[in-house]
């Protein structure tokens, strides 16, 4: 298995978890969901993050759709990393894991 291909499923398996996780409010990921919750907090404007995180792992698993897919995730992610940088929070977690998304859309663009 080749590094892109191991980023690739790496970021697949996280945003369908990141959707089972938001849709049961974390009552089987109870980890998972807390490091959610801080990064966004459950409430009315999150209601749609769930079936946004499914919608894109699907189009991620889709090899045509998958540069836009992984492009939209890059971008979520460097909102996101935004931020925590405004808030003076923690940025290891969330810098790596945007690290990993660019690199998944960078290597789907140059594959394709």
């Amino acid at each position: 298995m080749s590094l892109s291909q191991a980023a690739l499923l790496a970021l697949i398996g996280t945003t369908y978890l990141g959707g089972f996780s938001r849709f049961t409010h974390g009552r089987f990921t109870p980890g998972f969901y807390k490091y959610q919750t801080d990064r966004a907090p459950d409430n009315e404007s999150t209601r749609i993050i769930p079936f946004i995180d499914v919608t894109l792992a699907t189009l991620l698993v889709i090899s045509g759709s998958r540069a836009i897919a992984a492009g939209l995730c890059t971008l979520f992610r460097c909102v996101g990393v935004g931020k925590r940088v405004k808030e003076g929070k923690s940025l290891l977690l969330d810098v790596a894991l945007t690290v990993m998304t660019a690199y998944v859309t960078w290597s789907s663009i140059t594959d394709a």
